[in-house]
């Protein structure tokens, strides 16, 4: 179709398709898999298979790219016999344009393919982001807050009163009853090296040492870190529990496999590593 403007294209969104555009801008990438699974549940009522939410969630998708609103990269996940469940969404600049003006949000950044080692970060973190919302959606956990880069950030003074930042990947409040939890989470694919995973720890060690957090919010939040296998899991708990300038009742460290088990069950900080 020929192009359209955002304020064109604004007077023909429905309600979902601006959840989806949120989305987008929220979390910068997404797949059509985590797509569906945030806005097009399978439940009754709705969609019956998750095969058929998949098709409704691309029939959107690509209607919201005909409106030049939405992009997808060239790669996919899973390669090219994935199909569109495999593709990978980002606003186009048309769409950030339109969350601007919608929300004072909106990305400024060049919109162009980005390198692997960012999609595939990107997609996990969102991955956490999703698992957490359909925890919250199959009423398991009640979600108060969950934010993301960079708006979750949070800077303090270092040595010779520098400014120093701790970027969690996610800052997530759920409650269960009356209680809440607080949680910086960061999402490790083994990219890393060791001494710079402990190096971030250190960070975060220092700002909780500023009281700073507990100051405007009231609690200081424990730091989860969520990783691509069991292995690396024990790895990083191992290196925070050798090195003496780390509490381990500050930090977590879970495998994927159990990181919707760790947030449903509300298990205190105090509990420190595994």
């Amino acid at each position: 179709m020929s192009a359209v403007s955002w304020q064109q294209a604004l007077e023909r969104l429905t309600d979902r398709d601006l959840l989806v555009i949120d989305d987008l801008d929220r979390f910068r990438l997404l797949t059509t898999r985590q797509i569906q699974r945030l806005r097009f549940p399978v439940r009754p009522g709705a969609h019956a298979t998750p095969r058929g939410a998949t098709k409704a969630a691309f029939r959107v998708l690509d209607r919201l790219r005909d409106y030049e609103l939405v992009d997808t990269l060239e790669r996919r996940i899973g390669g090219a016999r994935s199909g569109s469940q495999g593709l990978i969404w980002q606003l186009s600049p048309t769409g950030s344009r339109l969350q601007r003006e919608r929300t004072g949000r909106g990305s400024t950044h060049r919109h162009r393919e980005p390198q692997s080692i960012f999609v595939q970060h990107t997609l996990g973190v969102a991955e956490l982001a999703v698992i957490v919302h359909e925890l919250q959606r199959d009423e398991i956990v009640e979600l108060v807050a969950l934010d993301t880069e960079p708006g979750n950030w949070r800077t303090f003074l270092g040595p010779h009163l520098r400014p120093v930042s701790v970027k969690p990947d996610l800052t997530l409040v759920t409650a269960s009853g009356d209680y809440e939890q607080h949680r910086f989470i960061e999402w490790d694919r083994a990219t890393e090296h060791l001494p710079k995973v402990v190096a971030k720890c250190r960070t975060y060690a220092a700002y909780a040492a500023t009281g700073t957090e507990e100051q405007e919010r009231g609690v200081f939040p424990e730091v989860l870190w969520v990783t691509s296998d069991t292995g690396r899991a024990e790895a990083i708990a191992s290196a925070i529990h050798r090195d003496p300038a780390l509490p381990d009742q500050l930090f977590r460290v879970v495998p994927l496999e159990r990181f919707a088990a760790t947030i449903a069950t509300h298990e205190s900080a105090d509990d420190g590593l595994p």
